[in-house]
């Protein structure tokens, strides 16, 4: 009866903390200071959290690349096939771009990007053609205010080498010439492609289909022993007067200011949050200033040495200003429903206005690692499709990856549980598996 009693008050604890950090972190971000705006004439300094300096070829990577080959689909998942694949493009020179959209109905659209013949390299969202620009040798400068997510490269019979860059979502298709490229420099990754796993189309919509593996995967549950960030490091990178910053401490962390911008280190989570409402949000932007929001991030992020682990470029939301990179361990996404595996940024007018991403990075690997097997891409489609109140339509991707959590016995180490991850009316979840699960106000149950 004690033990049950010491369980309960527990658990009542630990519901408290975590309720405490939620609505602790809902103020900060929503904070508005109540004095003077102080300028802000620099507001990085040179300050290094790392010696971390990442290229944007290294941030801004394919989230799946498909070979649609007689009829079948196959995925290339590893990454030392996806580096080659890479290699051999930064070769070529894509000029001579051209609108072809209105060529392709409706009807014919996914026939036409997942037909046979073809190798299909797919974002994880739009990305503006300044990007591709440091991604690839492209010559034509006339299309800086266009994004696309997919690029296509038929492989069979061609008469002139071209590829297609497309945005599957505003069904917009552009070709390009490509020269500087070999026949057999592509040709290689398409003739084996039968040693890659088969995957098949999940199609959610007229014009959108989601590509999953037709077999059960096994993938490991991994321990990381981390190593907590320096807040001082961050506060002199990213205050512009550092000597004028007052630093308390709060019941779970700390919080830092300067009278105008604010930075707080959340102990329970392992984050920072820094605000800096002197940016102000801009609600009118030209094409220029938005295209440019992904670049700025990343050049944000290696002003101070923040690359501390592996992050890819996830999403952008050109309206908020908002750009996220995710953590990735061995070619997967990393999730965590507190923030623990992103990097997040708004940004104002012409400065940061709103910075949160993990105080920790993930050091040593534990030896002890369980294999975990992991439903196919059937049996996950049929999960989802059970669900009362599920609808398709809403489904924008589907993932294998990890879920991030905290051992709870010991401080500094986290685990990397394997699940599939499906993108669901705009909000990543994890896709629980239970028998009977049900949709209410937008949150899934089996849908966590």
């Amino acid at each position: 009866m004690t033990g049950m009693k010491y369980e309960t008050a527990k658990t009542i604890i630990l519901t408290f903390l975590v309720l405490t950090s939620i609505v602790f972190t809902w103020g900060l971000w929503t904070y508005h200071p109540k004095y003077d705006v102080i300028p802000n004439d620099q507001y990085v300094q040179n300050v290094s959290v790392s010696n971390s300096q990442v290229d944007t070829s290294m941030i801004v990577r394919p989230s799946q690349i498909l070979i649609h080959k007689n009829g079948n689909h196959y995925g290339m998942v590893e990454e030392a096939d996806v580096n080659k694949l890479l290699k051999e493009m930064k070769r070529w020179t894509f000029d001579d771009f051209e609108n072809i959209s209105s060529t392709v109905s409706k009807q014919n659209f996914l026939s036409f990007i997942h037909g046979k013949g073809k190798i299909e390299i797919i974002y994880s969202d739009e990305i503006p053609m300044n990007i591709y620009q440091d991604l690839f040798r492209i010559d034509d400068k006339v299309l800086d205010s266009l994004t696309f997510d997919t690029i296509i490269v038929p492989v069979e019979k061609r008469q002139k080498f071209v590829a297609y860059f497309v945005s599957v979502n505003h069904r917009k298709i552009y070709k390009a010439t490509v020269s500087g490229a070999s026949l057999g420099g592509i040709e290689q990754f398409y003739e084996k492609a039968e040693k890659f796993p088969r995957y098949f189309a999940y199609n959610v919509s007229e014009t959108k289909s989601i590509f999953l593996p037709e077999k059960e995967v096994t993938m490991r549950r991994l321990q990381y022993y981390t190593d907590e960030l320096d807040p001082d490091k961050f506060k002199e990178a990213l205050f512009s007067d550092p000597s004028f910053v007052k630093k308390d401490t709060l019941t779970f962390g700390e919080e830092y200011t300067d009278g105008s911008r604010l930075m707080d280190v959340d102990f329970l989570q392992k984050l920072l949050l820094y605000v800096n409402p002197a940016a102000g949000s801009s609600i009118s932007q030209s094409n220029e200033e938005s295209s440019s929001l992904i670049q700025k991030s990343i050049d944000f992020v290696n002003g101070h040495g923040g690359w501390t682990d592996v992050y890819r470029f996830a999403e952008w939301n050109r309206d908020l200003r908002k750009v996220v990179f995710r953590l990735v361990v061995n070619n997967h996404p990393v999730f965590n429903n507190y923030g623990m595996s992103e990097i997040v940024q708004i940004w104002g007018t012409n400065e940061i206005n709103k910075y949160q991403r993990p105080l920790f990075r993930l050091e040593i690997p534990d030896r002890v690692s369980v294999q975990t097997t992991l439903l196919s891409g059937q049996q996950v489609v049929q999960q989802l499709e059970k669900m009362r109140g599920f609808k398709k339509e809403l489904v924008n991707g589907i993932t294998l990856g990890y879920e991030l959590v905290k051992d709870q016995e010991r401080e500094k180490v986290v685990i990397l549980e394997p699940a599939w991850f499906c993108l669901y009316g705009g909000a990543w979840k994890k896709i629980s598996i239970k028998d009977t699960d049900e949709i209410r106000g937008g949150n899934a149950i089996g849908l966590e």
